[in-house]
């Protein structure tokens, strides 16, 4: 069997961890003094996708939007916004200019929606990613007189985990571990040389690889359980079978087990557990392995291809960001899909708003203070007179 095309994305991007995000696919969300909202999302479409009918719901690297959705695109480099859909004489001319570019990375579309608060903003975002991942948000108002303090926040995490990797992760890698390696936190590199990281990596590294070929072992051992009335004078009972499951799952072969090779290894793990040919047929059918294993990390696949930079703006002046990096009025936050494995995803952003009438109330009250004190003195040196 050739190499399996989604076995490859899940090791490269897993493992070996070397995609980047593009700077040109973002999620922009504002925050309204009133509570109300906005979220646009940016990304490179393809000419299907650009070019459909407004009354027709699109899909994009695994986001769906709906006809509510507002549609326009772009160019790379220029802010001038086209309303959609483009027509085949702008795709042709665009792609006639395009020609000795990275056409796929040039053009851009943008889909946005208003929103009377947050919660039904990030339903709506649950949504757009079809429950790969929920996100809920809050915005809490703290009116402090002088100034009013918006603080909002936004959590995306991962409801059905077990359903993509059916082996929890902290049976090979400690909380922090798994953290540092999806995230880049907490710092664990920290006072070490840099042959002391390496030898810190290639360890976290190893385990992270043992879990990835564990989950693939448990899909498949699942399988093969589910089918085990095909098997012809079995080493084991159905119920033996599977109570030896998580044995296999955790070997060392499983261990070993290369990703970027064909379903024969296994095939020959599982005989070689078993000392046994029993199973051996259930895998003659290469072609209908790499289709199984295909629809099972479609969910992943789409998950790690999630990489916008997620960008906020807030009512006044931002006083404290969390972990997002403020240029100008937004509050800019590094996302990937694979950051939620280990654990939700949070945003945290706190803005002060000056309340310009508290000042002007305040200063009235002063001057009234002080002129009803100099009335009672010029008063009283009246009386004296």
């Amino acid at each position: 069997m050739k190499t399996n095309r989604i076995l490859t994305l899940v090791a490269a991007a897993t493992l070996l961890m070397t995609s980047c995000s593009n700077d040109n696919e973002r999620m922009l969300t504002i925050i309204n003094e009133d509570g109300t909202c906005s979220r646009e999302m940016t990304f490179h479409p393809d000419q299907e996708t650009v070019m459909a009918p407004l009354n027709e719901p699109i899909q994009s690297n695994g986001l769906h939007f709906g006809t509510d959705w507002e549609r326009t695109w772009s160019v790379k480099g220029d802010s001038v916004r086209h309303a959609c859909p483009m027509t085949q004489e702008q795709w042709d001319s665009l792609m006639n200019v395009w020609s000795k570019q990275d056409k796929p990375q040039t053009g851009l579309m943008h889909v946005k929606r208003q929103y009377q608060n947050v919660s039904e903003m990030s339903d709506s975002l649950t949504q757009a990613v079809r429950h790969l991942f929920k996100a809920t948000a809050s915005l809490d108002k703290h009116f402090k007189w002088f100034y009013t303090d918006y603080t909002y926040t936004e959590t995306l995490a991962i409801t059905n985990i077990e359903q993509i990797f059916p082996i929890p992760l902290d049976r090979f890698v400690s909380a922090d571990s798994a953290s540092y390696w999806f995230t880049g936190e907490p710092n664990l590199s920290a006072g070490l040389t840099g042959a002391e990281q390496k030898e810190m990596l290639d360890d976290i590294e190893g385990k992270i690889s043992h879990w990835l070929n564990a989950c693939t072992m448990s899909f498949i051992y699942a399988h093969v359980w589910g089918h085990y009335d095909k098997v012809e004078n079995p080493p084991v009972s159905r119920e033996e079978f599977l109570d030896l499951k998580d044995s296999i799952v955790m070997s060392p072969a499983v261990a070993k087990m290369d990703l970027f090779d064909n379903i024969g290894q296994i095939s020959n793990i599982i005989k070689d557990f078993y000392h046994s040919d029993a199973f051996t047929p259930l895998f003659s059918d290469s072609t209908k392995w790499e289709r199984l294993l295909e629809t099972k990390y479609k969910s992943y696949e789409k998950l790690i291809t999630m990489k916008p930079t997620l960008d906020y703006v807030m009512p006044g002046k931002v006083i404290d960001a969390g972990n997002g990096i403020v240029e100008g009025d937004v509050v800019h936050y590094k996302f990937s899909g694979e950051r939620l494995i280990p654990h939700p995803y949070d945003v945290t952003i706190t803005s002060r708003v000056s309340n310009i009438w508290a000042f002007v109330v305040t200063a009235l009250v002063v001057l009234l203070a002080i002129g009803c004190l100099f009335y009672r003195r010029i008063r009283k040196l009246i009386f004296l007179v």
